[in-house]
């Protein structure tokens, strides 16, 4: 009896312990939410929003940032069918590990070239800009994500950028 209970705490233990290593897993969303996904250079449409990134630069540190920092410059293309606007603050950068990385509309020394995004792309408008993401190198390597998620019309969409390597730094 010893001897079982012995080894039923040691697998047990083991199991804890191989669990406490693993990334996380998908992020669960809500039942009610709407979800879609796809890649660089398609188009993905949901609710009436067609989301595209047609084009991913990534420039390094200007000394506006943290060393070990680049910014990540997606060009991306909306069209709005859907009633609710769509603000360009629904737009987010996100890594494998669901590191969630904000938009920033800097003063850099390459936003001459950069298109912005308006406030709100209204229904029947739409719009190509880009967004300046900074985020650090090493996310370069881990499947970044552009994610439109609106929590007024309950609809995500995830567009992977691909493998971005360690360009830039």
């Amino acid at each position: 009896m010893k001897l079982r209970s012995v080894l039923f705490l040691a697998v047990t233990l083991l199991t804890l312990a191989a669990c406490a290593d693993a990334p996380p897993g998908p992020e669960a969303l809500p039942t009610d939410y709407n979800y879609a996904a796809g890649e660089l250079n398609f188009s993905v449409a949901l609710d009436g929003v067609v989301v595209q990134v047609t084009d991913v630069e990534v420039y390094a540190s200007d000394g506006n940032i943290a060393s070990g920092y680049v910014y990540v410059v997606p060009t991306v293309s909306v069209t709005n069918q859907n009633e609710t606007p769509v603000s360009n603050r629904d737009f987010t950068l996100v890594d494998e590990y669901l590191n969630e990385y904000e938009s920033w509309q800097t003063n850099v020394g390459f936003g001459a070239a950069l298109q912005t995004m308006p406030e709100a792309i209204e229904r029947g408008q739409n719009a190509t800009a880009n967004h300046v993401f900074i985020v650090p190198a090493a996310a370069l390597q881990a499947n970044l994500k552009l994610r439109w998620d609106s929590q007024i019309t309950l609809s995500r969409i995830d567009v992977s950028l691909g493998d971005l390597g360690t360009a830039g730094q």
